[in-house]
């Protein structure tokens, strides 16, 4: 029995040594083919333009615990990435086309999209074709195709132009057949994100200030196609307003629409497009394309690292929070830790701050306003760049700045706070539920769902409010060199558009992230051919 035992355990250590030894090795071929991993790039090759879900500024990652563990958000593509790509491309001998396809493009800021368009632009410029197919264009996605030289629908699909809308739903009515008693605080008549829980619709300040920004996206957006396909902006709108005498022209088909009103240039399927890709880069209809996808092309072209003076780019992208944060939204610490080691470099000698936030802490804000306000006081300039949103406590960070550049279409300003205090005590008396007992101050369990809202702490809640605001108004006056009464003209928690802010004082300049950092340079004093460092 002893030697059975003995041989049974030393059986079992020799499988253990198998099994692990063929995992080692396993984990080593693939280390290996990840390493040695050689992408090539084919000559007279179609370069594959493939955005996956939203562009953004910065991927999103999974925060804390066994989550953190995930890969990156595979439905999200980085603007930086897809631009280095297409424009890289452009001057380069192997490539000789451009595929768009924007099956799986999904919704991203108009900022963001005009930033590749003028990649595909600068890709045009140097005379390559860029081609578009899909079954189906969302309104998204068609501006992106519009922006090729032949854009292909399949004769089924249709493009899905809309228009911009701004809705949202309303609970008032709701919450008082609930019994839910709210209480909202809030400084500037224009901040309307606690209006779905005092109203059912819209208040005519918050109508006013939407249409404004929604108006100048709107009219950006037929520019762009006017400037693309040549589409009448005010011919567009008619068809939109009266969609259904235009498509009864081309006998309720949208697709024949899209062709008769020059959206697209041809109807076919997938075959179709390829078929025309082939001819133009001389090969038969069913030859195998030479096809590379844009990520695989930016690993096979890294860029050399430069030295030298350098402007350092930092993201701030997402919602503004205490703490240390993922990349995706705005951790106070984080974001501070990285200004500070920009601050601290001595190869860095002005910085970027690239804002995509609505904004979020003030507490947070501040201290990162802070961190900025040291980082220029080292005698380094320090230059904003918003993207497709930089509101509220976004605009916050960017009043720190010796200068700050949107785009036509960002969404700036919100100067605003708000607050809310929420019970169900009414609720819960319905359901025969009460809560009693005590405490030892007036404000004691005050905050407690359960109980009725306190007018003590109403009044306190009110009053803080009232002086975050009061603290946002100078912070701006201040950072902006403008009167405070002069900032609370524009405050009021109202939503400007890119386009109007330079009238009011908001930003300085109009224009993207590269003329940003092209500022951001001279101001340092730094030679043209100067580095980039991206940080975080």
């Amino acid at each position: 029995m002893g030697k059975l035992s003995s041989w049974l355990k030393a059986l079992d250590v020799a499988r253990r040594i198998i099994v692990n030894g063929l995992f080692l090795l396993i984990v080593a071929v693939l280390i290996a083919a990840l390493i040695g991993r050689r992408v090539s790039v084919p000559a007279h090759g179609v370069l594959v333009v493939d955005p996956k879900g939203s562009i953004v500024e910065q991927l999103s990652v999974p925060g804390t615990g066994l989550a953190s563990l995930r890969f990156t958000d595979t439905r999200q593509t980085r603007l930086r990435d897809l631009v280095r790509a297409i424009d890289t491309a452009a001057h380069d001998d192997r490539i000789r086309m451009m595929e768009l396809d924007l099956a799986d493009l999904g919704p991203s800021s108009l900022d963001k999209l005009d930033a590749v368009r003028r990649a595909i632009a600068g890709f045009r410029a140097a005379g390559k074709p860029v081609v578009a197919y899909a079954d189906d264009y969302t309104q998204g996605q068609y501006y992106l195709a519009a922006a090729a030289n032949r854009v292909f629908l399949h004769p089924l699909g249709l493009v899905a132009l809309t228009g911009l809308g701004m809705y949202r739903d309303y609970f008032k009515d709701a919450i008082d057949k609930l019994g839910i008693n709210v209480q909202v605080f809030r400084e500037g008549q224009y901040k309307s994100a606690m209006e779905p829980f005092m109203r059912n619709d819209m208040s005519q300040a918050a109508r006013r200030a939407n249409q404004a920004w929604l108006s100048t996206l709107w009219d950006a957006y037929r520019q762009g196609l006017a400037k693309s396909r040549g589409i009448d902006p005010a011919h567009l709108q008619d068809t939109l307003d009266h969609l259904p005498t235009y498509l009864q022209r081309y006998g309720g088909s949208m697709a024949r629409l899209a062709l008769g009103e020059h959206w697209v240039d041809q109807l076919g399927d997938a075959h179709a497009a390829k078929a025309w890709m082939a001819g133009k880069l001389g090969l038969d209809p069913d030859a195998k394309l030479p096809r590379i996808g844009w990520r695989d092309y930016l690993h096979a072209n890294r860029p050399a690292r430069k030295s030298g003076p350098a402007v350092a780019i930092i993201t701030a992208s997402g919602d503004i929070l205490s703490g240390e944060q993922p990349p995706g939204t705005i951790g106070a610490a984080t974001l501070v830790a990285e200004i500070a080691r920009a601050r601290r470099s001595r190869a860095i000698k002005a910085l970027v701050l690239r804002i995509d936030s609505p904004g979020g802490s003030a507490l947070a804000s501040e201290s990162i306003r802070q961190a900025l306000l040291r980082f220029r006081a080292a005698g380094k300039p320090l230059v904003v760049s918003m993207g497709g949103v930089a509101a509220c406590g976004g605009y916050w960070l960017a009043s720190a700045a010796d200068e700050i550049w949107a785009a036509p279409t960002t969404l700036t300003g919100s100067i605003g706070v708000f607050g809310l205090i929420g019970d169900v005590h009414d609720t819960l008396a319905k359901l025969g539920i009460h809560t009693d007992g005590l405490g030892t101050t007036r404000i004691a369990g005050a905050l407690r769902p359960d109980l009725p809202a306190s007018p003590l702490v109403a009044k306190a809640m009110q009053m803080g409010v009232a002086d975050a605001y009061h603290r946002f108004l100078a912070v701006v006056a201040k950072g902006r060199n403008m009167p405070v009464a002069s900032v609370a003209a524009i405050a009021q928690g109202r939503v400007w558009s890119g386009t109007d802010a330079p009238p009011i004082g908001l930003v300085e300049r109009l224009g993207d992230l590269d003329q940003a950092v092209a500022s951001a340079a001279k101001r340092a004093g730094i030679a043209a051919d100067y580095p980039r460092r991206w940080l975080g």
